[in-house]
């Protein structure tokens, strides 16, 4: 299982799925992970070129380094859906957010 690692100035994030291969419909297992404690965590997956509805995640906590959950999405009928998570936190006082893509039933693909 690998990690996608992003780099938001001094913070690193990481975000694994599990099966990586994202399929549609089945319960996938994410983790996320900061290098330093965040609080205020709000997570959220939408298609990034089609609407299919706003998906919460709902962490296993809001406060810490390494927050995990379950994920479920609907498939697409064209058979390429790329999706984006949504992911905002605090730090002290700053407020920050970014996002992830993955491509989901990767398997498919290759």
């Amino acid at each position: 299982m690998s990690a996608c690692v992003k780099k938001l100035g001094e913070q690193q994030i990481s975000l694994m799925l599990n099966p990586e291969y994202a399929p549609s419909e089945k319960p996938i297992h994410w983790q996320l992970g900061f290098d330093r404690p965040v609080s205020n965590l709000k997570l959220r997956v939408e298609g990034r070129d089609m609407f299919m509805g706003v998906i919460p995640m709902t962490p296993s906590a809001t406060e810490g380094e390494t927050f995990e959950g379950q994920l479920i999405f609907g498939s697409c009928s064209s058979g390429y859906m790329v999706w984006r998570v949504y992911v905002s936190w605090q730090q002290g006082t700053e407020q920050y957010s970014t996002w992830f893509d993955f491509l989901a039933d990767r398997h498919k693909q290759e």
